[in-house]
């Protein structure tokens, strides 16, 4: 297998996040600048976009800055810690919702003065993969509840919105609804594409595992080539889908990724960290 090469289209933040995520919440949740650049450096960033990056995400309050044992360094703040949670339950345990035909419809009404309000709401329902429904409803798979509540809870927005839970009766209205409010053609397309590039390298590590370094930096491309996919199809059901669709067969190769490059990736991680802070 070539040697792994970081996807320079990945944005530094996003990287700094995942790299959280992935390895400094299971050792602490500290990473010392050194260490933080020396990793990065594997993924194609330079020192400069990586110190510019941790500092704006210290100044959103995505990080904080710490020092250990003398060593400057960054720990995942509360809020940060947050996020990676939410993220966790859609990147990695997404799957199970996909034999739940129930919906979810989001109604609310907000007055012309509060138009600001409606915009907020409209764009994190959109963002957490809801559609718009007829008239001015959202709809979702019911699984996303918890998710939505939390989030317009924490936004002070809760007291806005009404949920309604249900099965749709009509035959074939949960394709009918889907092809309607999401691009089926698109996100299967999306599914496509994250398969070309990852089910060989899973295919090729499962017959001859590489370095770890390069167990770290596949097991980074993957969770980013992942991550927009749990969002733009947000757990629709089997009933809602198109023949040829790929979301399990995609899922599939993303969990075979994940548990093949996880244990060296985590052997690359501590040792290349470590050896940073040290210095």
């Amino acid at each position: 297998m070539s040697r792994a090469e970081g996807t320079t289209t990945v944005a530094p933040k996003d990287r700094i996040l995942d790299t959280y995520g992935l390895f400094a919440r299971d050792y602490g949740g500290w990473i010392a600048v050194s260490g933080l650049i020396a990793l990065m450096r594997e993924l194609g960033l330079d020192a400069q976009s990586v110190r510019s990056a941790a500092s704006r995400m210290k100044r959103s309050g995505l990080l904080v800055s710490e020092r250990v044992d003398g060593k400057a360094g960054y720990a995942l703040s509360a809020h940060g810690n947050e996020i990676l949670e939410a993220g966790d339950q859609r990147i990695f345990a997404g799957g199970a919702r996909l034999h739940d035909a129930s919906w979810l419809v989001v109604l609310f009404s907000i007055p012309e003065s509060e138009r600001e309000k409606r915009y907020f709401i409209r764009s994190r329902l959109a963002r957490l993969g809801f559609a718009p429904g007829p008239a001015t409803s959202w709809i979702a798979p019911a699984a996303l509840l918890e998710e939505a509540r939390t989030m317009l809870e924490r936004s002070g927005l809760a007291g806005y919105v009404t949920f309604f839970e249900g099965e749709l009766r009509a035959e074939g209205s949960d394709s009918h609804i889907a092809s309607s409010a999401w691009n089926l053609d698109g996100i299967n397309k999306l599914y496509e594409e994250y398969l070309a590039v990852h089910r060989p390298i899973a295919d090729a590590w499962g017959a001859a595992p590489d370095s770890d370094r390069d167990a770290f930096v596949h097991h980074m491309n993957n969770v980013s080539s992942w991550r927009p996919l749990p969002y733009a199809d947000p757990g629709l059901p089997r009933s809602a889908t198109p023949p040829g669709w790929l979301a399990d067969e995609a899922r599939a190769v993303f969990m075979k990724l994940n548990r093949q490059l996880r244990p060296g990736a985590h052997r690359f991680y501590l040792a290349t960290a470590g050896a940073a802070a040290r210095r």
